[in-house]
């Protein structure tokens, strides 16, 4: 849409009650006068990006964001409004904003800044924080009409109702440990009770993590997280043996593929040429190696070991060491399965989201991408960003 000629947008959007999200970063608006109620009455607006718009020229923004009742963040920090003359009702009922940014043009017509109908809180500067984890340098903050003199610049949000006097540490849940506890840097450590922030996943030597930050929320009196990190061993892949023994029972064939002991045991056994049990001799789960052959011994399916013992295939699974990126596709859900290719219950991948994947594996003759421990996503509902 070509809108560089246009000079009146009053009423553009008024009542798109359903409209959730508006990208209008494109729009050229160097030639509008008239931008009154431009999204008045946009009730279920979430998203709006007016980051470029030109204001240079505008002289009525009227109730430009009136009844926006669900909008909770707007950036101002490009509108130049000193050729307005009136921006009366300009936020009235839309008491949901709590995050304003607003840049040294913004000038407020010389009429009372109640007549814009900003609702009624304590204002405090991001300052050196985030709009969720704000870092004000003065916690008692500014009412709506201090925020809207010509003095007061910068991105505020509405003052949260508690400060945060609790510790600096976070207990992060992992499959290792549960006294995994990291110290908050002192430049993060939130102000305020409700603030959230993202810390970086702690390192364990020996190990990788399934993620890379977890997300933190000060309590009133502790801050907690509730990701949960999964820690994989680093895989020491063992090189193939050329030794076959003659001695070996039923019909072996070549194989020559990386295996892994399935996750949710508490190991796989070991069996001898005969498919008797070796006594104290089993592999870890999550144990990876190369194995080179492949036996049948009476309908049973063994992988040969790196000690030249066997280890049933029901026991592993194919996979191989690759780092991968992928990202699913518009399903609401894209569901997940454990290393024996069930369906994991209550756990799924959100639409449209990017994940970081460990191996590739082959269930039931069906290639999957790792992504966790014991989590795997069918490869042809993803699709792969980044090998």
């Amino acid at each position: 849409m070509d809108t560089s000629k246009v000079t009146d947008m009053s009423q553009m959007f008024l009542n798109c009650h359903s409209l959730k999200e508006l990208d209008l970063s494109d729009f050229k608006t160097n030639q509008v006068e008239n931008m009154s109620h431009m999204f008045a009455g946009c009730s279920g607006l979430q998203t709006l990006d007016i980051t470029k718009f030109d204001t240079s020229k505008v002289t009525d923004m009227s109730g430009m964001f009136a009844g926006c009742e669900t909008l909770e963040e707007l950036d101002l920090s490009n509108f130049d409004t000193k050729k307005v003359k009136t921006m009366s009702n300009m936020f009235e009922s839309s008491s949901a904003l709590k995050s304003l940014k607003l840049g040294e043009k913004f000038v407020v017509p010389a009429k009372p800044k109640e007549d814009l109908k900003l609702a009624d809180h304590m204002w405090v500067s991001v300052g050196k924080g985030t709009r969720n984890n704000p870092k004000p340098s003065d916690k008692k903050g500014i009412t709506s009409e201090e925020l809207l003199s010509q003095s007061n610049r910068g991105n505020w949000v509405v003052r949260p109702d508690k400060e945060y006097h609790g510790p600096s540490t976070v207990q992060i849940n992992s499959n290792l440990t549960e006294n995994l506890v990291v110290n908050v840097p002192e430049e993060i450590k939130p102000d305020f009770v409700g603030s959230t922030f993202t810390i970086p996943v702690p390192q364990k030597d020996g190990y990788h993590a399934d993620k890379e930050n977890v997300t933190v929320m000060a309590l009133e009196n502790k801050l907690s997280s509730t990701d949960v990190v999964s820690y994989v061993a680093d895989k020491k892949q063992s090189a193939p043996k050329k030794e076959i023994s003659d001695k070996d029972e039923g019909t072996i064939t070549e194989f020559n593929k990386y295996v892994t002991v399935h996750p949710d045991l508490k190991f796989a056994q070991l069996y001898d040429a005969n498919g008797m049990k070796i006594d104290s001799q089993i592999l870890d789960k999550n144990y990876t190696w190369f194995s080179n052959r492949q036996k049948d011994l009476d309908g049973q399916i063994y992988y040969r070991t790196p000690s030249n013992a066997w280890v049933k295939a029901s026991d592993v699974y194919e996979c191989t060491n690759s780092k991968n990126l992928v990202k699913t596709r518009d399903a609401i859900i894209t569901e997940l399965v454990n290393s024996h290719a069930q369906t994991i219950v209550n756990r799924g991948l959100g639409a449209f989201s990017t994940w970081k994947t460990t191996n590739v594996a082959i269930l039931n003759n069906h290639k999957y991408y790792q992504i966790s421990p014991n989590e795997f996503v069918d490869s042809d509902k993803v699709d792969l960003v980044k090998a």
